[in-house]
This record gives structure tokens, sequence and C-alpha cells, in this order.
């Protein structure tokens, strides 16, 4: 039933009744979608829409939309949300007087001081079960609260993991719950439908993802989960100094961690101080590493706490009202110190033990106290003195959890409200269980236990036959009072039905598993959920088809995400099969379509070929727009296998799919498959035409991640273009939905490009390395397979540098890399040209015979590699004096100029293309044409503009002009080198500086032939 706002305070947007779907349908009209759209992403239909939107309108007392939305941004100067420090928190504070603990409290104020000042800092407070971690966190947040009234956020983690964000969840719901709706949507877009997934079931009317709705990518959705809760955080920060706190840091899931660890390095978060308590002797490998991350980058602040001195514990005893009458045969330091020995001054025990002895009615004389032995027995003597009927009500709950739902524990007790109650009235006067509903008017009521021990000492209590049923009826009644709400419920049905054993239907536990699988997959949560669906497949031999199928589909995504790509690639292929036996088409299509994503983004194309073809198969004469994308696929693979013709036929295929359908979004996807296709072969010009075409219809449509993919291309194709402005206006557009989405690829593609561009224009040696360590440091740590273009540049900023023997190391590792692929050329071609200017003419010539085959073929498609094979083999024929051979390269040089309409190698430092043309016709003998070319590509580097590509060809021209004689031409030859020694100067190339003096001493005699000019080789020493 959605939630209604009725009973809010005044001023707020909720006094106007609005429900949780009015509230939905409000955030879409902010975004200013139309009707139908916003029925489309609801799910409903656009007469209730309709309905909605006039609703709005009267509680408003607006006329129209535009009204509407004035209406709402009326409120959004309304000054800073605020919100009352955590009750539960509060309530730790209270218990009791606080005793000790000034060191450690010291140090928290420490820290606040730093925060106050702007400062982003991290704390961790660990120490034994019970040891008083929780109530220091809480003391310590009472004193700022009274003192400096910052924003307080608390979120717990709890040992049966409801959720893999739910401390997160918990600690966010207040605050987000205080926000307008047209604030929360102007301050978060469409990201604020993502907070639905760490807090589903708080009564917050936040934009709902519907079921059925495309998924993106986990990781992608990872991102966009981490950028919702950093904003809202951010948000928070601004108005106050925050202390976040999160409890039993040693129960968070990896998930959680990964959220932690990521608020710390982003650093975005001003004023903010959190704080987060874990065991010392329960961590898991997760934490360990988190941990050890934080060590090495974010340096937080460790406090140990060990037990109380008896000078505390007499304090403790001393405050405890009504426990411990007093007696005058008793000496309170000595009580003090046995409940010290007993206890070793762990708070927890020490006040059960006081607790224990006030009910007892009153401590006997000393020596002869009757001391339990741990905290189990003292919890166990207090839930003897409770009703049964209690006792059997408390014996439920710490089934349920550490923190559970009053209406699942009444429906497995199967009582009225008045017995309810009156149980729960009773545990809580006990002090063993305490109310942690919110004030929300959609909050649920739930309770939770004081302490985890407390609830194990409970659970402990009941036998495992017991255990079982109570958690095959908590699956139950989870069942029956959710329906609705099955896929957010599912991970607690899940572990229910688990936990239930024998006495459960096995297929039932197949299914929810999935479900919990895919649900935590939609919320980031990929580790979480392949754990889910491993254990789902401990019971597969029962399920039916359909959800074996669903099951190994899931777990090749999850797989897919935590970077285990041959088991995922094997777990689709399982999916897929079964699906193809259920005859289902769409289900082929999307499966063999991540399979074959996972391949080609990571080049190992054979496979990617494999799947995508396996795909088509299982579609037989299907014909639909499923058939149509993974035709675009395979077109994708086959392309960057270096199959230009199959490539160009699949792409045709798919947009005559797309035509005959009238599917406008299908031919956006053909468009974007032959944007990514067509530089596989340099062909950027034609690229880039089909890319605007395609960037109008996807901008448009829900697939953002094949809109970062193609712009990614589109980006490069244009810096190959020289069409520099339009290459930035493009990166604009594609770097923050890339982040978003999660597309690496596409984020890379950005960041290289961005780093061209500096390179043109600076031309630092030094920086190139350094974006080159970073760029191959990424591709590691993505597991993006295109390393031989960061070992490229790194080869080039050493060939720059002057430091050629590193520079061929760089190379040559470059090419074995290039070795896997089929773009054969970029590397080879590289190492051997620093060979020739090392004047290791041997080498050089076999690397050329050996891989000459490589070079292009006339009057054809030919592979990128190929062509920068001609590009950069001439320079280094020349170099080494093999002018004919370097003459021969001409037309192919030409080709490629007309065919591509590429200005500059963007993945080679921006060679220009007709610098190589003017050297090849120089070798050649064709001084006309040399002279053409070489104006042209200094024209190129100037408009780029290309500061170490213009001193290359300044060079190469003041050398031909020595070549071809004549005093004019020997004058203007030696005004060109020496511009280019000073810009190598300038650049600091040494090597390059001693070649343009080399080129000047040397004597030139005019009208050589080609083949036989003096000055050739450049062998320069080292």
């Amino acid at each position: 039933m959605p939630a209604d706002f009725s009973q809010a305070k005044s001023g707020s947007f909720r006094d106007k009744g609005i429900t949780s779907r009015e509230s939905e349908v409000l955030q879409a009209v902010l975004n200013h979608l139309a009707n139908a759209e916003i029925a489309a992403s609801l799910g409903i239909s656009v007469r209730t829409v309709e309905s909605h939107v006039s609703n709005l309108l009267t509680k408003f007392d607006v006329a129209d939309r535009a009204g509407l939305v004035a209406a709402v941004r009326a409120h959004d100067d309304a000054g800073p949300v605020r919100i009352e420090a955590p009750p539960s928190l509060l309530r730790m504070a209270n218990a009791g007087e606080f005793v000790g603990r000034f060191p450690e409290l010291q140090q928290l104020h420490d820290e606040w001081g730093k925060v106050k000042g702007g400062a982003q800092r991290l704390v961790l407070v660990s120490g034994d079960p019970g040891i008083g971690k929780s109530r220091l966190v809480a003391e310590f947040a009472r004193q700022i609260s009274d003192n400096d009234h910052p924003l307080v956020i608390y979120g717990r983690c709890d040992e049966d993991v409801a959720g893999p964000f739910e401390a997160v969840g918990h600690a966010l719901a207040p605050y987000i719950r205080a926000w307008e709706p047209g604030r929360l949507a102007g301050e978060l877009g469409d990201l604020a439908a993502e907070l639905g997934r760490i807090i589903p079931n708080s009564g917050i009317p936040l934009p709902r993802i519907p079921l059925d709705a495309t998924r993106p990518d986990p990781t992608i959705t990872r991102l966009r989960l981490f950028d919702a809760v950093t904003r809202v955080l951010r948000h928070a920060s601004k108005s106050s100094a925050m202390l976040i706190a999160i409890d039993d840091l040693h129960w968070a899931p990896e998930p959680t961690l990964l959220l932690l660890k990521h608020l710390m390095q982003v650093e975005v978060l001003e004023r903010t101080l959190i704080v987060c308590s874990l065991r010392s002797g329960e961590v898991s490998d997760a934490l360990i590493e988190f941990i050890g991350d934080l060590r090495r980058d974010a340096t937080p602040v460790q406090i140990q706490l060990g037990g109380l001195h008896t000078q505390e514990i007499a304090q403790l005893l001393g405050s405890d009202v009504g426990s411990v009458p007093p007696r005058e045969d008793i000496f309170p330091e000595s009580v003090a110190h046995e409940i010290f020995t007993e206890t070793r001054g762990n708070p927890l025990y020490a006040g059960e033990l006081i607790r224990s002895l006030g009910e007892d009615g009153g401590l006997r004389p000393a020596g002869k106290t009757d001391v339990p032995h741990g905290v189990k027995d003292i919890v166990a003597a207090r839930v003897r003195r409770l009703k049964h009927e209690t006792q059997a009500l408390l014996g439920m709950a710490a089934v349920l959890g550490q923190e559970f739902e009053l209406s699942v524990l009444q429906r497995i007790a199967g009582i009225d409200d008045h017995t309810l109650l009156e149980g729960v009235e009773e545990a809580t006067q006990a002090q063993l269980l305490y109310d942690v509903t919110g004030i929300s008017p959609g909050a649920v009521e739930r309770f939770e236990f004081v302490h985890a021990i407390v609830r194990r000492a409970i659970i402990e209590n009941i036998s495992a036959a017991r255990v079982r049923r109570i958690h095959a009826a908590a699956a139950s009644a989870l069942e029956h009072l959710f329906p609705h709400a099955l896929e957010e419920r599912a991970d607690e049905i899940a572990r229910h039905l688990v936990q239930a054993g024998p006495i459960t239907d096995r297929q039932n536990i197949v299914r929810y598993l999935t479900m919990a699988g895919r649900a935590a997959l939609n919320s980031s949560a990929a580790e979480e959920g392949l754990r889910y669906l491993n254990q789902a497949m401990m019971f597969m031999d029962t399920a039916q088809a359909f959800d074996r199928a669903e099951l190994w589909f899931q777990r090749g995504l999850a797989l897919r995400t935590v970077g285990r790509w041959p088991d995922s690639v094997a777990s689709l292929r399982s999916a897929v099969d079964i699906y193809a036996e259920l005859g289902d088409v769409n289900a082929i299509s999307r499966t063999c379509s991540a399979a074959s994503h996972t391949m080609f983004w990571f080049f190992r194309m054979h496979e990617a070929t494999d799947l995508a073809l396996y795909g088509l198969k299982m579609l037989g004469s299907y014909n639909g727009s499923e058939r149509g994308r993974l035709l675009g696929a395979l077109s994708f693979v086959h392309a960057w296998s270096g199959e230009y013709e199959s490539s160009a036929a699949n792409i045709h295929e798919e947009l005559d799919i797309a035509s005959r359908l009238e599917d406008t979004e299908l031919r956006g996807h053909g468009l974007a498959m032959r944007t990514m296709q067509l530089p596989a072969f340099l062909e950027h010009r034609e690229a880039v035409s089909a890319g605007y075409e395609a960037l109008e219809i996807l901008r448009h449509s829900d697939d953002a991640w094949t809109l970062t993919s193609m712009l990614g291309f589109l980006n490069y194709a244009l810096v190959g273009l020289g069409r520099l402005d339009e290459a930035r206006a493009v990166g604009a557009e594609l770097a923050p939905i890339a982040v978003r989405v999660g597309n690496y690829a596409a984020q890379q593609q950005h960041t290289r490009m961005n780093a061209m561009i500096d390179f043109f224009q600076v031309g630092s040696p030094v920086a190139l390395e350094k974006f080159a360590r970073r760029d191959f440091s990424f591709c590691h740590a993505v597991g993006l397979a295109t390393l031989e273009h960061s070992l490229a540049w790194l080869g080039l900023a050493k060939f720059l540098a002057g430091e050629w023997e590193e520079a061929k190391d760089a190379y040559s590792a470059a090419l074995d890399e290039e070795a896997k692929t089929a773009m054969v050329g970029w590397g080879w071609s590289a190492l051997f040209e620093v060979l020739a200017y090392m004047g290791d003419s041997q080498a050089a010539i076999a690397l050329f015979a050996e891989h000459r085959n490589t070079l292009p073929t006339p009057g054809q498609a030919n592979t990128c590699g190929s062509w920068v094979a001609a590009l950069t083999a001439v320079e280094g024929l020349v170099v080494l004096g093999e002018m004919e051979q370097a003459g021969e390269l001409l037309p192919a040089i030409e080709e490629c100029i007309e065919r591509t309409g590429v200005v500059c190698v963007e993945f080679r430092g921006g060679r220009l293309l007709k610098r190589s043309a003017a050297i090849a016709a120089a070798a050649a003998g064709d001084w006309l044409r040399a002279e053409r070319y070489f104006r042209e590509a200094l024209q190129d580097a100037e408009s780029i503009p290309h500061v170490v590509e213009r001193a290359h060809t300044l060079r190469f021209h003041g050398k031909m002009l020595l070549q071809s004689g004549g005093k004019a031409s020997s004058e203007r030859a030696l005004k060109y080198l020496h511009e280019a020694r000073a810009a190598y100067m300038e650049l600091a190339m040494p090597r390059h500086v001693a070649i343009c003096d080399v080129e000047m001493q040397v004597p030139r005699t005019s009208n050589k032939a080609a083949g036989s000019v003096e000055g050739m080789p450049f062998k320069i020493s080292r």
C-alpha cells in the first residue's frame, strides 16, 4: 500500500497528502518527462499517470505542469536538511553512566577538530565483544551533538546480512526521508532511484526501478549507486560537520567495504568523520584487505579498546541504581575486584553480572558471591525469569535476526496483538530488546536485541529441530506478508529456507537464492550475489528447467563482474543451452550477447566470435531485432579480427532488419557498431559519419552502454582526423556517462585521447611517460587487454627522451602483446624504427623481412595495424638508407590518405600521414611531390597543433632540401633544421638535437640519385 504522508509535520510537501506513487510521478515531472515516458518508466498506464498529475495539480493548487514545477522548485532554497541524532545511538549513550575511556574519547575529539577544519577522517575502534566499542562511539556522538550540533548518521552491520548495503541504507534512510521530493530529484536526477536498492523497505518515496527493466552490467549499477551515495553525503557535509558511525564492521559484506573504501578514496566528503567499530578477532578476508588498503591510502586512526580497570568497575557498580543495595558488611572495592576478576573488565559482562546480582536480591557477603561463569549463563538466567510465552517469543525473534519486524514475528507466533505486545514489552523492560521503529509514516515496526551476544545465548538454548521449523515459518511468513516485494526480500527468504534444511522445498531454495543473487547484482554487490548463486547450485538438481537456466545466466554475470572470465562464459553457455531447449528467443539473445560482450571488450576475439555465432545458430530462422543485435556484435568482433568483408556484411544485415522492422533503436545500434567497426581498418572518416548519426538516435534511448562505447570510438576517430575541437566536445559528453555506467573501455579511450591532445600541444616526453604508466596500470586494474598501446606510448616517450635502449625494450614488449591480436603492424614497425635510429641495421632489416607480409595490400581495406606499419616503416627505411624500399611504400601511404581521411595516427603519438608521404616521395626522388607533402604536413602540424610532429617535419624537410641541392634550398634547409633543433631543445629531446647538428654539419652534394645520398643513414652514438 502506498505510503501516505498526510500526517507529516507542517511546512513539508508531505502535509499535502502526497502518496509514494504520486511522489514518483512528481519526480518524473520535475525531470521533464512526458506522461507516456513516465508510464513506461513506472510500469503503469498513461491514464493512471494523468490521474496522478491531476491530483498533484489539485494538491499544489496550480493550473498546469509548469506551475507544479515552479511550486516545487520554490522549496529548493529552503535551507539545509536537518535531522535529529539517531535515537538508537542516543539510547546507548543514555544507558547509565559512562565510565572511563578518557584517552580514547580525546582521540576522537582530536579527529573531530580536524574535521571541523574541513578534513575527511576515518577512525577504526576495535576490541573484543562487549568491550564498549558502540558505547564509546555513542558517548562521543552525544558529546559533539550537545556542543557542535553536527549531522549524525548511524548504521549497523548485522551478522545475518539482510542486504549488501544494509548498514549504509539504515544510516542514510533518516536523512533521505527528510528531503523534499523536488530537492532529492534536483540533487540526484536519475540516480535517486539507485538509493532504493539499499533502502528498499524504508517507506521513502524513491523512484522505483521496474523489475523487468533492462539492467546494465552490475559494475555499472555499483558505480551509479556509489555516485548516488557520494552525492547525498557530499550534500549533507555542506551544511554542517558530519559524523558517520558504522557499528560491527566485522560483519560488513564486501560491497559495504567497497563503498566505504570508495568514500575514503574520492575524498569529496569535506568536514566528515567516519567512525567504524569492529571486533578484533572476527575479521574476514575482505575486511583484512579493506584495512590493508586503507593503511596504504587513507591512514585511518585506530583505537584498540581493552577492559575497564577495577576503579572503573567500582564506578560502574555504584552507578547501577537499584541493582546493589548498600550493606554495611560489603566493601565496594572487594566486590569490584571480584567482578573484574570474573569479567576481565569487559563492560557488557560486568554490567550483566551487576544487574544479575541485583535481581537476585543483592550481594551476599564478599567471598560467598555465586558469580555466573560467562555472559551466556547470565542471559539464560535472566530469560528464565520471564513468562514462558515471552521466552518462546524471544526464541523466535532470535532466529529471525539481530533486528526483526514485529509483523513477521507475530505471524510466526500466531498470536494476537495483545499477547504480542505483552511479550515484547516484558522483554524490553528486561533490557533484552529495544524498539528501533523509525518515525516516518511509512516506517515498519522493528525491534532489536540489545547485543548480538544476548541473541546468540538465546539461540543456543533452543533445539536444532525447533530452530529449523522457526526458519521455515519465517520464510513462509515473509512470502505471505510481502507478495509484491519478493525480489527485495529474497535474501531473507532464501536464508531462512536454507537454514530450515530438510523440512523445506528444494525448488523454492533455488528460486529464492537465484532471486537474491540477481537482486544483489542489481545492487552492485557482485560478490554477495555470487555467494547466493553458488549456494543455489547445491540445490539445482530438483529445479525446473527455466530456473536452472536463470541460475546459470545470473551466475555468469556475477562471475564476469568479479573478473572470472572463463568461468563466466562457461556458465553463460550452460544457460543458453537450456534456453535453446525451451525455445526462449529473447533469453538466447541476451545470454549470447552478454557472453560475447565479456570476450570482445577484452579482445579475446575467437571466443567472442564463437559465442555470437552460437547465439545466431540457436536463433535459427528467427529474424527479429535480437538477431540484429547479435549480428552487430559479430560485426564488431569480425572487424577487430581483421575480417572486413564479413564485418561489413553483418552490419548491412543488421541495418536491413532495422529498416524492415522500422526499429529506430536497432538502427542506432547498427550505426554504433559501424562506428566501432571501421576504425579497425583506420577508416575514420566513414566512422565519424556513422557515429554522428548513431548519436542522434542513442541519445534518446536507454542503451547507455552502446552509447558510451560508440562515443569512445568516435572520440578517437575525430582525433585521428585532426578535428580536435569536435573530439573535445564528444569527450565532454562521453566522460560523465561512461563513469556513471561503468564503461571502462570508453573511459580509457577518452582518457587516452585527452592525453594525446595534451601531448600534441605540449610535447613533453616526461608527461607522456607518466600517462603511459598510468594507462598500463589501468589496463591491469580493470582487465582491459590493450596493453600494447600503453607499452608503445612508453616506448615513444623513451625514444623522444633519448633513452633508446629503454625504448627498444618497451616496443619489444608491445610487440609481444600485439601478437595476440589481429592488428599486427603497430608494434614491429615502431621497434624497427628505433632499431634503425640505434644503428642496428642487421636486427632492423631482419625484423622488416619477417613482417613485410603485414604491409598494406593496394586496392582494398587493410587493418589499422597494416596501414600504420607502412607509415612508420618508411622513416626507419630512410634512416637505414634503404631508399628504394622506402619509395616503394609511397602508393600505399597515398592510398591510406585518400581512403581513410586520417590526418594523424592518434594511437601512435599523432604521426602525420603527410609527413610519411613526404619522406617516401623524397626517398623515391620525387622532390616536387615531397615538397608539396612537406608543406601540407607542416600546415597540419600547426593547425592541430602538434609541436613534436612540427619539429620532425621541419627536420626531414630540411634534410630533403639539402639533398635536392641549390643555394636557396640549402639556406631554407638550414633555417628548417635550426628551427627543428630549437624545438627539440625546448622539448628536452637530446638525441634529436644531435641529429640536427649532424645534418647541419654534413656536406651535401646536389642532385644525388635516390638511394645514394650522402649523410645516410643516421647512426647516432649513444
